[in-house]
């Protein structure tokens, strides 16, 4: 509430006024930002996960050889029953390089106890390469990475986790970071040439979300650029983990996009209207299902409360339980057993949509 309050009073029309020349970049996207000539802008790092690469569809992001190597490495290292088990850890590999098995599972079947199956874990994650194979998650890798390129640095350490977690804007923190890998398989990768946004993280139990913003600094000594620059990062942020909140079964590739209305956001953030517009033209965000425009997120919602996107799901459910051959009234008729109450000349007009 106090933020919200808070970004009410700093969009006034009184101070927008004053932000001058500068209000502007409330509304470029970072592909904007750093192709304008009349900002006076510098990145101080460009980390390699803002680019507009896509993972080649419904391929594994590591290669065949990639996990040869590593069952290469598994066999020189261990042997008897610490072998079997660190094969077994390999298998619960996901297409990343983290490990999304239960330890427990492993020394149940095994007939070992759980500490000795992590302890073959975590050599794993420290001597196979690559490095952080097999990691429970992403801040477990991050983790390693910096206590493996600078040991003993522990307040370094703790102020990177800050960063990750959206609580610190440590400069030198930030720089850290942007050198480090996201996934331990890093895998093959199309570049388009421009950058996106913001980028969705999802480590299989948590979410982390980074601005290119961030990485961003004014290199003109004028306070409004300055202030203008973290309103946006407030704001961008604050939209991602309205985002997260409402559409994470999209995100993660298991559901249809819900509603979720411009105003209904504005009011979330205490913005205006056409400031959160204008916030979102053109701007896109990678996310474990793809690059999106940010604009893809808000759905308009039926009198049911529904998205398009759920009502096309909903539609092509009962097509595929009860017959392609349903006339446009059956199957109205069907939704409504389900709570959906839409008329039919509705549900033709989504049918020819599928």
């Amino acid at each position: 509430m106090e933020q919200k309050t808070q970004l009410k009073q700093e969009l006034k029309p009184s101070l927008l006024l004053r932000l001058g020349p500068y209000i502007d970049l409330l509304t470029k996207p970072a592909q904007d930002l750093l192709e304008s000539h009349n900002i006076a802008l510098t990145v101080k790092t460009k980390p390699p996960w803002f680019y507009r690469g896509e993972l080649l569809p419904k391929e594994p992001v590591y290669t065949p050889e990639e996990i040869t190597r590593v069952e290469e490495q598994i066999r020189y290292e261990f042997d008897g029953i610490e072998l079997e088990i660190a094969q077994e850890i390999v298998s619960c590999l996901d297409h990343r390089g983290y490990f999304t098995g239960r330890v427990e599972e492993i020394a149940q079947h095994y007939g070992v106890e759980p500490q000795k199956v992590e302890q073959v874990r975590v050599f794993i994650t420290k001597n196979i390469e690559p490095l952080g194979t097999a990691c429970k998650n992403l801040e477990e890798f991050i983790r390693l990475q910096v206590e493996e390129l600078y040991p003993g640095q522990k307040d370094l350490l703790q102020e990177v986790l800050l960063v990750l977690r959206g609580k610190s804007k440590d400069k030198k923190a930030l720089e850290v970071l942007s050198r480090l890998r996201l996934t331990p398989f890093e895998g093959r990768v199309e570049y388009t040439g421009g950058v996106v946004d913001m980028v969705f993280e999802h480590d299989g139990q948590e979410w982390y979300v980074f601005l290119f913003d961030e990485f961003l600094q004014a290199s003109s000594e004028d306070p409004r650029l300055a202030f203008v620059l973290e309103l946006r990062r407030r704001l961008l942020r604050s939209l991602a983990q309205l985002i997260i909140e409402r559409q994470e079964d999209f995100l993660l590739g298991k559901g249809p996009l819900k509603a979720m209305s411009l105003s209904h956001v504005a009011e979330r953030l205490g913005v205006s209207l056409s400031t959160l517009s204008r916030l979102v033209s053109s701007k896109y965000a990678k996310t474990p299902t793809g690059t999106h425009p940010i604009r893809l997120f808000f759905q308009r919602e039926s009198k049911q409360g529904l998205s398009k996107e759920e009502i096309l799901k909903a539609i092509k459910e009962v097509l595929q339980e009860k017959g392609k051959d349903l006339s446009d009234r059956q199957v109205s008729e069907l939704l409504k057993q389900k709570g959906i109450h839409i008329a039919r000349r509705t549900v033709n007009k989504y049918r020819k949509m599928l």
